[in-house]
């Protein structure tokens, strides 16, 4: 019997460097707030604004960026090695090519706005107007009615996320129960800025203790679930509630949140043998199981090759250097490409 173990410790890094907390800064916040309060960015205070539209509308879980006039967005804080680069917003709707001399007590050296003068930031969008195939978005920050600009890079703008999301996100889960799909909660020092995690059955329940904004650049999850296990261990599922502001080639079609976690009991949803679901917990792949087992255990194929010629392997399964070869709905065999 052929079996392989998916490296465990990859996935955690690839969802921890993506995804980290801003909430476990939350002492921070107010600093924050204060040094982006700067003369240089202070202007009149900003006339009052009606509530913001959600960004997750009952009819759907994307709102385009054509939609988002009234919408306001809160920039997300940087992980500490990326914040010398700041964000790509700027002072001018001429964006880096601006002629204006660089104020580098709110610009870095390629016009890019500061991180400490941007983080926290929540920010109302006025205007969406075409630029090519993207768009050119004008924001107004809450705080001082000052206008910044930015550019749409696959009708996304990094380092942001939709006001709305956070407590969409509280509504929806906190007090409730999930569970994790990666079989792994993580876990972050905000002292030391070291990561970790905790192993979990993927059956293991999980209480959802709070919501809080996750850092950038990160994937299209931009929310840490908070959450406990039942014997009190405390760690974070990286999550999305929406796909606004998501890359176009990075929304799929199924729930942000589906390759992180299940919302009900998977061994209610699974009636496996005690076998499948230990080589399920262990990330195993074991010959002989279906597609569906496959898919809780490892996630989604990166890609899939079909090619019926081949009758030892009609279709691949493909998860970076690894593959999973297919006959029908059962797994043949197990390898590295």
């Amino acid at each position: 019997m052929k079996h392989s173990a998916r490296n465990g410790s990859l996935l955690f890094a690839a969802a921890a460097v993506a995804c980290i907390c801003a909430g476990f800064l939350a002492h921070a916040n107010n600093a924050v707030r204060a040094d982006r309060d700067t003369a240089a960015l202070r202007k009149a205070s900003a006339p009052a604004v009606s509530p913001a539209p959600l960004c997750v509308p009952d009819s759907a879980l994307f709102v385009p960026v054509t939609q988002w006039v009234n919408r306001k967005f809160v920039v997300l804080a940087k992980q500490k090695l990326f914040r010398q680069f700041g964000y790509e917003f700027y002072l001018s709707k001429s964006l880096a090519a601006a002629t204006a001399p660089v104020d580098t007590s709110i610009e870095t050296s390629k016009r890019h706005l500061r991180s400490d003068k941007l983080a926290g930031a929540t920010l109302a969008v006025t205007s969406v107007e075409p630029a090519g195939a993207e768009f050119l978005v004008t924001f107004t920050l809450d705080q001082n009615g000052r206008q910044v600009f930015a550019k749409t890079r696959k009708g996304a703008i990094e380092g942001i996320a939709c006001a709305s999301d956070l407590d969409s996100a509280t509504k929806k889960w906190v007090r409730k129960t999930v569970y994790s799909r990666r079989g792994f909660i993580g876990t972050y020092d905000s002292a030391t800025g070291a990561y970790g995690k905790i192993t979990v059955k993927i059956q293991d329940k999980l209480k959802v203790t709070g919501v809080s904004w996750g850092l950038t650049p990160l994937p299209p999850r931009p929310l840490w679930l908070l959450v406990e296990t039942a014997g009190k261990e405390k760690g974070f599922i990286p999550a999305g509630i929406s796909w606004t502001n998501t890359m176009e080639n990075e929304i799929l079609p199924q729930q942000p949140w589906a390759e992180e976690l299940f919302e009900s009991n998977p061994a209610d949803l699974y009636k496996w043998d005690s076998l499948t679901w230990s080589a399920v917990n262990r990330h195993t792949i074991v010959s002989g199981m279906t597609k569906e087992q496959v898919t809780v255990s490892w996630g989604r194929p990166h890609s899939v090759v079909t090619d019926t010629s081949r009758r030892s392997c009609p279709q691949q399964w493909l998860y970076g250097s690894q593959y999973v070869c297919f006959n029908h709905d059962s797994v043949v065999s197990v390898g590295a490409r």
